[in-house]
């Protein structure tokens, strides 16, 4: 089996008088080498809603107004997008893509439309077909910010794209040695794997089609959702218009569900591809997938001392429970009584607010 899990005991401890055990588990992803620690009572505890809901735009945004306020030259996509270098790069090539409306942007993730993710995909491929015709570039980066938490310069919806030259991701590098290295031993694709094992289990499992969706089993942030193909695609490149909007239509449910069910208002998004050189073999071994990383109102805390210092996260919510919301989701649509809830038991009114306004642009 590729998921494996380790139950422990803490030592005996005492709180307002009373002797305690508490139960934790340990989970290793077999395509990082992740180690997450999940401890039972710390998955119990409410999260609420991390930051203020009622956001404005802000005045003069430098992406609404790109044409006078960003680096030429400037790559005006067919799907609408817009990718302007980098004032500040640090590659060869350093885009950033900006997303339509320019005037007012888009605030929460109960925004977004088919048409915003399919604008994400088309504008990383013509990206990444530039990276690829170059013979210096080994790999493609693409990741997306949402939200101040999320480490995002500005409030505008965004993504960063870069080639990678001299040296590839490590972190890329390393899932690629893991995945051969799995499927020389089950003598499968390791994707396959995972696909039929969380299958068999069906409590991480969200959505299971074109496009396979799962709550990570060892995550490196509470709510990590993890995003792949069914077919053995290695790269973006190596898709067609078909194939692309086949793959991200069915991802568009899991923004407005973490934002509803999960109270989650910023997040980064990390697709990993194969590098250029592999990728063909790749198809063999690794897939083409999207990490998305909720990011809670605690930063810097949200990554402390044993993810910085020793690698280990600690996560505080568990993925079954994050998988079984995201699941009704899918499966029955929106509804009210899924609406992540205060402390006195009742959504959030500025939630709800949202939800009853979300509901009617649905319609």
């Amino acid at each position: 089996m590729l998921l494996k899990e380790h139950i422990g005991q803490t030592q005996l401890f005492s709180l307002n008088g009373e002797s305690q055990k508490v139960s934790y588990f340990t989970r290793i992803d077999p395509f990082s080498g992740n180690v997450a620690k999940i401890s039972d009572v710390r998955a119990k505890r409410s999260i609420g809603i991390s930051v203020e809901i009622q956001m404005r735009p802000v005045e003069n945004c430098d992406f609404c107004a790109y044409r006078e306020r960003t680096p030429q030259e400037r790559i005006e996509h067919a799907c609408g997008a817009v990718s302007v270098p980098n004032r500040y790069p640090w590659e060869k090539y350093d885009w950033i893509t900006i997303y339509p409306p320019f005037a007012p942007h888009k605030l929460l993730l109960s925004d977004l439309y088919f048409d915003d993710l399919e604008r994400m995909i088309e504008s990383s491929y013509d990206l990444a077909m530039i990276c690829a015709s170059d013979p210096e570039v080994i790999s493609f980066m693409d990741f997306t910010n949402w939200g101040v938490f999320a480490g995002a310069s500005q409030q505008h919806p965004h993504s960063q794209r870069k080639s990678a030259t001299q040296v590839a991701s490590p972190r890329v590098i390393n899932e690629m040695e893991r995945c051969h290295h799995l499927m020389e031993h089950y003598g499968k694709n390791p994707f396959f794997l995972l696909e039929q094992e969380e299958r068999s289990d069906g409590r991480r499992l969200i959505h299971d089609d074109d496009v396979f969706i799962v709550s990570a089993f060892a995550p490196t942030c509470p709510d990590e959702i993890l995003v792949f193909p069914k077919e053995d695609i290695a790269h973006i490149v190596q898709t067609n218009e078909y194939d692309r909007r086949r793959i991200i239509q069915p991802v568009l449910g899991i923004f407005p569900a973490l934002f509803f069910c999960r109270g989650v208002t910023d997040l980064n998004i990390a697709v990993h591809m194969a590098t250029f050189a592999e990728m063909e073999a790749a198809r063999k071994y690794y897939r083409w997938h999207m990490h998305i990383y909720p990011r809670r109102a605690r930063l810097p805390a949200d990554r402390a001392g044993s993810e910085i210092g020793f690698g280990t996260e600690v996560i505080d919510a568990m993925p079954e429970v994050t998988a079984g919301l995201l699941r009704r989701w899918y499966k029955h649509g929106p509804a009210e009584e899924l609406l992540l809830k205060t402390g006195d038991g009742h959504p959030h009114p500025k939630l709800m607010e949202e939800f009853r306004r979300f509901m009617s642009n649905c319609r």
